[in-house]
């Protein structure tokens, strides 16, 4: 028999087994182990493994039906039966693999770290935790004593990690711990995959992929940058490779970006000079579990801005119904931190989509400052738009503080300010405000943040010019993304983060919802 056996070879295997036999589990793989028992060399342990699969099969099939099983319970144990089915097939492939890879080594191992010959210690074995269940393989092992590190040449080939979980069980992992709490997480990878997580071993997965991915992600934004350190525009800049699903831009085609941030909750550590006497004696008694609490008074509770970008093309915007538009593509950035690293991993994703292309690109905001910090930074010019329903929100707020919630007069003199805004006349608003009266000085103050506000944005706000060039003036797509892309996530209802674990979130959220999980795995494994 060859090392790669044909389908037919091994259902010839089975049926001479079975027709050797009573028919029996037991006879049925102990023919079987007797016919590939003169094998030598690779084809035997696959001959094996198919030997323990096709036992476990007929032992499903020949199992005792329960009468009081619905379709959830058969379903279920044909899902357990086909994972224990296939996993010695499973095993044995891999195991087939490194081995070809150890032969194919040639010389001695050498340490990652100091790049020094590492002494082999044979071939050994060690096991992972998979979809399909735990997998034992051998792989040739060296081990360097100047660093105390080892190396497994045909291991890192082949894709398998150092941890104790297979990169596919991960990536499964930790999509389940990005899109709900780690506790869930571990309930729906039990259910869903049959497979048994620690909550720790979840949070470890989740942690060491969000620093793979932000480390990705700098070096993206150092690698593809338009400027060098000095801020000056690079010689030669070199482009990311094209969005497969979105495709380049047309260059008659408007792109659109939608700017805004959300404020997720962070736990940070105080440091000891700012802590009370008092403070630091029970945070002590409760290190020595002589009281409780205590231990909260080491941290502060500060908000930190995620800061959100929402890319779509003019072409991608379409019509749902006579009320409701929508996007057919969009992608997403998100970084808990400066808009300086911010804008360096937006811009990757603008190269990407070739957005410097276009024939015009609006950037939809709120009007924040460090919006307009980024639109000065890219190296094509934008146009900045305020969003036009902010103004009114605005607007509204300050009527309902001038005359009431709810009554007639606030909500008169608030549309008649929507009328002069969507005119372009925004001057004549400043004007009408200052004739208003404020019954309390929180509604002054309000009144005086809304003329600032709009002097601020004068220049935003030519809404007729803008609708009679058919562009957008609403950035309703990066308001649903601070709620579904990041708050669902981040913001749960007594949700406190460490800041990089919240920074790290933030990235691996606005991945999974631009369908990039399962080539970022790859991605990180190659690197």
């Amino acid at each position: 028999m060859t090392q790669s056996c044909s389908s037919r070879e091994w259902l010839s295997i089975a049926v001479e087994a079975i027709t050797q036999t009573d028919g029996s589990p037991e006879a049925i793989v102990s023919a079987i182990e007797q016919k590939v028992g003169s094998l030598v060399g690779p084809a035997k342990p696959m001959a094996m493994a198919f030997a323990a699969g096709l036992a476990e099969l007929a032992q499903y099939a020949a199992a005792t039906v329960d009468e009081t099983w619905t379709a959830v319970e058969f379903e279920q144990e044909a899902i357990a039966a086909a994972r224990r089915v296939v996993r010695p097939v499973f095993e044995a492939r891999l195991q087939q693999r490194l081995d070809a890879l150890d032969r194919q080594a040639v010389g001695r191992s050498v340490c990652p770290g100091c790049q020094a010959v590492a002494e082999s210690q044979g071939r050994r074995r060690r096991g992972w935790a998979s979809l399909l269940g735990p997998v034992a393989l051998r792989r040739r092992y060296a081990h360097c004593e100047r660093c105390n590190q080892g190396v497994a040449p045909a291991q890192k080939a082949l894709g398998l990690p150092d941890g104790r979980f297979t990169p596919r069980l991960e990536e499964v992992a930790t999509m389940m711990a990005t899109t709900v709490p780690h506790e869930m997480a571990c309930s729906l990878v039990s259910r869903i995959c049959g497979v048994e997580l620690s909550k720790k071993a979840i949070e470890d997965m989740t942690e060491r992929r969000g620093h793979c991915l932000l480390e990705q992600l700098e070096a993206d934004g150092k690698r593809f940058a338009p400027f060098d350190d000095t801020g000056l525009p690079k010689d030669l800049v070199e482009a990311p490779p094209t969005d497969p699903e979105m495709g380049p831009i047309d260059e008659e085609d408007v792109a659109y970006i939608e700017l805004d941030g959300v404020i997720a909750m962070t736990r940070e550590q105080l440091p000891d000079s700012l802590l009370s006497k008092a403070d630091r004696k029970r945070i002590e008694a409760a290190k020595q579990g002589k009281a409780r609490g205590g231990k909260g008074q080491r941290y502060e509770i500060v908000g930190r801005e995620i800061k959100n970008a929402v890319l779509y093309r003019g072409a991608d915007c379409t019509q749902e119904s006579p009320e409701r538009g929508c996007l057919l593509h969009k992608r997403y950035v998100s970084l808990l931190g400066q808009w300086t690293a911010f804008v360096a991993l937006l811009w990757v994703e603008l190269a990407r989509l070739r957005f410097d292309h276009a024939r015009l690109v609006v950037i939809l905001s709120d009007g924040a400052e460090w919006i307009r910090s980024i639109a000065a930074w890219l190296p094509f010019d934008t146009l900045l738009i305020l969003d036009l329903y902010h103004v009114k929100h605005r607007i509204l707020e300050v009527a309902h503080l001038l005359w009431g919630q709810g009554s007639d007069k606030s909500r008169a003199w608030a549309h008649a300010q929507y009328t002069r805004i969507e005119a372009d006349q925004a001057l004549l608003v400043i004007d009408a405000l200052r004739f208003v009266t404020s019954p309390t000085p929180k509604a002054a103050e309000k009144v005086d943040e809304l003329k600032t506000y709009l002097r601020n944005n004068l220049d935003r706000m030519h809404y007729p010019a803008y609708r009679a060039r058919g562009l957008r003036i609403s950035s309703a797509c990066v308001e649903s993304a601070n709620f579904h892309v990041t708050g669902q996530r981040l913001k749960c209802q007594g949700m406190r983060w460490q800041e990089q674990g919240a920074r790290e979130m933030a990235a691996m959220r606005a991945d999974l919802f631009n369908g990039r999980w399962e080539a970022r795995t790859r991605q990180i494994m190659t690197a």
